[in-house]
């Protein structure tokens, strides 16, 4: 199989960069694969996994939360603001994190429910919690490799 360069990138830093057969992520349309040749394309990142799979078989796995991918027929460039490799995450954090999250999200009434107004400082708390739940989940699901 081709390969093609792959790069994940943040403002801080590389944080991945190789020859890839494929890259697999979420868009904000939907689940996404790249393979060689792939038409290009500019897409928005919601908060998932992105996986790298390389040449020697092996996967890459990164926990990304938003940010962009741009592809194009010879390489994909995904752009985020904060991204973790499986190997660099904390999974003890982590999942003080998601405890944490869970108790905030308890306090205000729950997670908001699909399309209801998050205005006024409750709303924006209880938005804010279910977002790092969200993120301490991607955190988790990428260090454990489901």
């Amino acid at each position: 199989m081709s390969s093609f360069p792959a790069s994940l990138v943040t403002p801080e830093r590389v944080v991945f960069e190789a020859e890839v057969q494929s890259v697999m992520l979420r868009t904000a349309e939907g689940e996404a694969a790249f393979l060689p040749g792939h038409t290009a394309l500019i897409g928005a990142l919601v908060p998932g996994v992105v996986r790298f799979q390389q040449e020697n078989g092996t996967e890459e796995r990164a926990a990304v939360h938003g940010g962009f991918v741009q592809v194009a027929p010879d390489h994909v460039v995904v752009l985020a603001p904060m991204a973790e490799l499986a190997g660099e995450i904390d999974v003890a954090r982590a999942e003080r994190a998601l405890e944490e999250a869970g108790r905030r999200l308890a306090e205000l009434g729950g997670r908001p429910a699909a399309g209801e107004e998050t205005s006024g400082e409750a709303g924006l708390e209880r938005a804010e919690a279910a977002d790092a739940e969200r993120r301490a989940r991607v955190r988790l699901d990428v260090a454990g490799g489901s």
